[in-house]
């Protein structure tokens, strides 16, 4: 039995979808008609039919049309699809929420003004994927005339990326909104360009300092659990360990020089360092009275009574 035919007014009756509209589909190469008559008229089959309901189905969950052309000609499976459309969704309904939330949050201010405003909504033109790129870009100008891998830096990538709340509260907002504007100070990249380029000079051995720095994080993941402060007998022991592998990596003597340098990026890096640590903090909803949950804050508080001792 023969597959019946369709013209393209059989096929508007049968979908419910105007001539107009299959015409504009079947022109923009996504159901193009199976053959033609004499008189160039359109022949559908049923096929078709099943194409064009996916075409509909694809454009109501708002999939473009390239991308439904790309599906059509095997380009893209199902399946990529629309996990690509749910991804797009669940990023468009994470921006909806922050912007309710601003708008929330602003509406509680009795009398709000256009700095209000301006200041709340800073957060929305970031969203989490931006922000990812943006500090992508960072590092990237961070480590321009630095010999540091890959891997190094997406560790560094991923240690220092906040995550916003869907709801944000006001005190989050002007977290994320101070991290950005970290991220964008030119004058502070390019004092770590300066010292990151100093640091990864050539005679810096990477394997060595990650190896350092896994077994002295882990002391430190050890001391958290175990309840221990920074500034305890503990945190000076796991300080001055650290002082003298992170001398071996950078093949220099854990000599008085090294110290010096060592705690001067301390001092210079320190104060913004926390700030960025309490940053993210507020951004998890932890209070700044908690003990510090990340390793390498802890590890910096550890250090302060060397920075009060002159006979290291």
């Amino acid at each position: 039995m023969s597959e019946k035919m369709h013209t393209i007014g059989d096929l508007s009756r049968l979908s419910g979808i105007s001539v107009r509209r299959i015409r504009f589909y079947s022109d923009k190469g996504l159901l193009p008609p199976t053959t033609r008559t004499l008189g160039n008229y359109r022949v559908y089959f049923d096929a078709d039919v099943a194409r064009l309901d996916l075409i509909r189905a694809l454009r109501e969950a708002g999939i473009s049309l390239a991308t439904i052309r790309k599906l059509l000609s095997r380009h893209l499976s199902l399946k990529e699809v629309l996990a690509m459309r749910l991804g797009t969704l669940e990023a468009e309904i994470a921006s909806r929420r922050r912007i309710a939330a601003v708008l929330r949050i602003t509406l509680k201010i009795d009398q709000p003004t256009e700095t209000d405003l301006r200041r709340l909504w800073t957060m929305t033109i970031l969203s989490q994927t931006q922000m990812r790129a943006a500090m992508e870009r960072f590092y990237d100008k961070v480590a321009v005339r630095a010999d540091m891998g890959e891997d190094w830096k997406r560790q560094m990538i991923d240690a220092s990326m906040p995550e916003l709340p869907d709801e944000p509260t006001s005190r989050q907002i002007d977290a994320w909104n101070e991290i950005t504007a970290m991220i964008t100070d030119e004058s502070f990249l390019a004092e770590m360009q300066t010292d990151t380029a100093t640091m990864w000079n050539g005679e810096f051995d990477a394997a060595a300092y990650a190896d350092a720095a896994n077994s002295i994080l882990a002391k430190v993941r050890v001391a958290i659990d175990e309840g221990s402060n920074p500034l305890s007998p503990t945190g000076t022991a796991i300080a001055r360990e650290w002082l003298q592998k992170s001398a071996t990596a950078m093949r220099r003597q854990p000599d008085r020089a090294f110290l010096d340098w060592h705690l001067g990026q301390y001092r210079k890096h320190h104060a913004r360092s926390a700030r960025y640590q309490e940053l993210l903090a507020i951004l998890r909803g932890e209070k700044p009275d908690q003990e510090p949950r990340n390793e390498w804050q802890w590890i910096n508080e550890a250090m302060t009574p060397l920075l009060a001792s002159s006979d290291q």
